[in-house]
């Protein structure tokens, strides 16, 4: 563990003894095996939709949400060499000048004198102050990067998701629209009939409803179709609304909507916790608090600064100095020791300690809150798989009995309430057939996103 391998180094009396550390882990998935054939790098590519690809490069390269996080990364490490060069001498240049004039001597009598040189100042790395700096500051830059890698994860399978919606509702209103069409065909011959005192109007006014009712679902489809495509353009950075043409071509072209069968786990439950971005964060997170409560230890102990400067002195107006231009080299300890603040560090100390305390509890907590959610997407992963072929099987069946109840009532072998019926059920599946095509496809976004998986993060961070 990263925690552990940084207080050892350090080696600090200050630091706590405890480290962040997991809880019991599952030998194995209950609900998947481990997959070998699982990449966790580029995961959507196995997709084999380039259309999804270049939607994610552009908001791996644009997205806000990656923007800032590289950003805070890149503040992180400056902060770093911040602390890195307080724990150094710092040298300054000094100068101050002084002017004097008697103005009761009946000899004009007036002098400037300057003095100016470099002054050298340096903290003693007593106690173990500065060790705490570095380790803390190092953890925030760990912490950064874990955001960072965090928000990869995320953005790429917020795109992968935002994409399989807008094809399930694309498929969605194609088939609608579809259905809509048979179904307005057949309304309106018994329409005709009706009025011509052929059919009866109780069958016309049915085979309506069905249609209608049918052509109504059609605006939730829509609906999801434009959210979905205006999730795409705000997860790249683009104002909805304003894609390219190149881009609007190809989310308009019809597709299917993407599957990506994946068989079983991407790793083992040993190898989970080093995957997951958010357990990163949690784990700095505790070096962090840990590098507060040394600091807070260490600010009840004496601090000793070393103040060194080579002064030189030397006249610019008026009476010379006796001796002429002086050059003197000094150097003094500066020796602070609290002695009494009404326990106000006592207190800082414990505060330190009591947040330490929670850092820890919430590494244990993300753990297990990581786990749940890979073995959540997992179980939604494995009956996704059994949910779409009974769809598709039960699809297939429903359009061997839709023909079939169409050749009987045209035989007038079948009344028109089985005729409908039959329709009402190929509606049904088949709308439940790409619902179940994006549930799967989504399983498998859940399965990826829970097992951190996303882009190459040392070839994109730096």
């Amino acid at each position: 563990m990263a925690s552990t391998a940084m207080l050892a180094l350090c080696g600090c009396v200050l630091f706590p003894r405890e480290h962040a550390t997991a809880p019991p882990m599952p030998s194995t998935w209950v609900d998947a095996p481990v997959a070998a054939e699982a990449p966790l790098t580029d995961w959507w590519k196995q997709f084999n939709d380039p259309t999804l690809d270049q939607l994610i490069a552009e908001g791996l390269q644009n997205g806000p949400t990656v923007q800032i996080a590289a950003l805070r990364v890149r503040e992180a490490r400056a902060q770093n060499q911040a602390t890195i060069g307080q724990t150094l001498p710092s040298i300054s240049a000094v100068a101050s000048g002084n002017y004097s004039r008697n103005v009761d001597s009946a000899v004009h009598d007036e002098q400037m004198v300057g003095a100016y040189g470099p002054q050298v100042s340096w903290e003693a790395p007593l106690f173990g102050r500065f060790e705490a700096a570095l380790v803390g500051a190092r953890a925030n830059t760990l912490s950064a990067r874990a955001d960072a890698r965090g928000a990869q994860v995320a953005l790429a399978a917020d795109i992968a998701q935002a994409y399989v919606n807008l094809r399930a509702a694309q498929n969605t209103h194609a088939a609608l629209e579809e259905l809509y069409q048979s179904a307005n065909q057949l309304a309106d011959i018994l329409d005709t009939s009706a009025r011509a005192g052929i059919a009866a109007p109780a069958d016309a006014a049915n085979a309506r409803r069905l249609a209608e009712s049918t052509h109504a679902r059609v605006a939730d489809a829509v609906i999801a179709e434009r959210g979905a495509e205006n999730a795409l353009a705000v997860l790249r950075g683009i104002t909805p609304g304003a894609e390219s043409e190149q881009v609007r071509a190809a989310l308009a072209a019809q597709r299917e909507t993407p599957t990506l069968l994946l068989s079983g786990a991407p790793a083992a439950p040993a190898d989970f916790i080093r995957l997951r971005p958010d357990v990163a964060r949690a784990e700095a997170q505790t070096l962090l608090a840990a590098a507060a409560l040394a600091d807070a230890r260490a600010s009840m102990l004496p601090q000793i600064n070393l103040i060194g400067a080579i002064t030189t002195t030397q006249n610019v107006i008026g009476t010379p100095l006796v001796g002429g231009t002086q050059t003197v080299a000094t150097a003094r300890p500066l020796i602070t020791l609290p002695l009494f603040d009404w326990g106000a560090l006592r207190a800082q100390s414990r505060q330190r300690n009591a947040q330490f305390q929670e850092s820890l509890i919430q590494y244990r907590q993300t753990v297990t809150q990581a786990v749940a959610e890979a073995s959540n997407a997992l179980v939604s992963l494995d009956q996704g798989r059994m949910r779409l072929n009974s769809s598709r099987a039960a699809e297939q069946a429903a359009t061997i009995s839709d023909n079939g109840a169409r050749a009987a009532y045209q035989a007038g072998l079948q009344s028109l309430t089985d005729r409908l019926t039959a329709d009402q059920q190929l509606i049904d599946a088949r709308l439940a057939r790409i619902s179940a095509e994006q549930a799967q496809a989504s399983a498998a976004i859940a399965t990826y996103r829970a097992f951190g998986g996303g882009p190459d993060f040392n070839a994109s961070v730096h």
